[in-house]
């Protein structure tokens, strides 16, 4: 008897910002979806992003985050061709959540970012309402870090946590790393200089001012700043301060909002990785294995300076980075991690393997997805 082929389920996941489609959390999502036999569009404000990053099953839609937009669109019968929808925070979840009880569909969703305490955001508490409201009647959702668990149960007022797993903003597979030496010689820097490297926000939260008074004060280190959203403003002023000879800025990469593994595979020509969140919000105090610049130092071999807070503990247990509360532990911690660096960068490797674990947890977020199709 000839078999009948399965009519392919197709998925809907939506993005906050397209910038983000190719990040490790949002990659870990549409590699899950393709895995467990979806479809996936993706719909995510313009400019849309290069297709093909994905494959042929994945495809990108232009969509407006505001209430006006939705209203419009939310009864078109176009969505019933969707088994299954997800998003990420935070006005994506208002879509996921109307669409899916419109449409009764299954949903499940990305909280990456807990906005609470002073990080609550501009949202009328209608909207925020809403959000929680989504939260609670998601089938599950993912947070990347353990920490964020209890920080999410307490903000959706969630009572029992089996709907919450971790997955970590990491990439299950890393990019194979560039040749160091021909990085190097790119950027101008040494060969066997002490390089350290700034990734993603570069400001006063991320330890921008304990960081430029070592440098300043330290004619042996160098410094990479990959930061492709640091203000033009903010690039000039670090082109004129003292040893500027010995920093590299980079510049606005070419297809920057696809370039999340290319950033990823530069990691090993510095030395020393930044992981400094001191904004006091709860997020922000809650990093650990959320940090996507953590996790790729780590990930890539690269011992860390981190600032000190119970989610990082892990760093120093595994003796790859050391954790700091001021501009003077700051300056310590390089000379400290400067004599140990070969064992370091072996410990940050097993601390990727053994802690961070991003294989086994995409196997938990793909097994999620699958078992919402039964």
């Amino acid at each position: 008897m000839k078999e009948i082929a399965r009519r392919p389920i197709k998925a809907a996941h939506f993005v906050l910002l397209p910038e983000m489609v190719f990040s490790p959390l949002n990659d870990a999502i549409v590699n899950g979806l393709l895995e467990s036999g979806y479809l996936v569009d993706i719909y995510t404000p313009e400019p849309l992003p290069e297709f093909g990053k994905y494959g042929p099953n994945v495809t990108f839609h232009p969509v407006e985050f505001g209430m006006r937009w939705l209203l419009k669109k939310a009864f078109s019968p176009s969505w019933r061709q969707y088994q299954l929808f997800s998003g990420t925070a935070e006005r994506p979840f208002a879509f996921v959540g109307l669409l899916a009880a419109l449409h009764r569909r299954r949903y499940f969703l990305l909280v990456e970012e807990i906005k609470s305490g002073s990080y609550y955001g501009d949202d009328p508490e209608y909207l925020k309402r809403l959000y929680r409201w989504v939260i609670r009647r998601a089938q599950f959702c993912v947070v990347n870090d353990e920490s964020r668990i209890g920080l999410l149960k307490d903000y959706a007022s969630i009572q029992d946590a089996q709907g919450i797993m971790v997955y970590p903003s990491c990439f299950r597979q890393p990019p194979p790393p560039a040749d160091r030496d021909t990085l190097r010689s790119e950027w101008g820097l040494p060969h066997n200089g002490l390089v350290l490297g700034v990734s993603g926000g570069f400001n006063e939260t991320a330890g921008a001012e304990w960081l430029l008074k070592a440098f300043c004060q330290n004619p042996s280190l160098y410094l990479v700043v990959q930061s492709v959203t640091l203000p033009s403003f903010c690039k000039l002023l670090l082109k004129h301060i003292q040893g500027a000879e010995r920093l590299y800025l980079q510049p606005d990469w070419p297809g920057w909002r696809e370039a999340w593994r290319e950033i990823w595979s530069t990691a090993p020509a510095v030395d020393i990785g930044l992981a400094i969140y001191l904004n006091p919000a709860p997020q922000f105090q809650n990093m650990g294995i959320s940090s996507n610049r953590l996790c790729m130092y780590l990930s890539m071999g690269v011992p860390i300076i981190a600032s000190r807070q119970p989610s990082f503990q892990f760093i120093e247990e595994y003796d790859c980075g050391i954790m700091v509360g001021d501009a003077r532990e700051f300056a310590a911690a390089i000379d400290r991690i400067a004599t140990r660096l070969p064992v370091m960068r072996e410990n940050a490797r097993r601390c990727a393997r053994e802690y961070i674990r991003a294989p086994e947890h995409f196997v938990e977020l793909r097994q999620r997805i699958s078992r919402l199709d039964t």
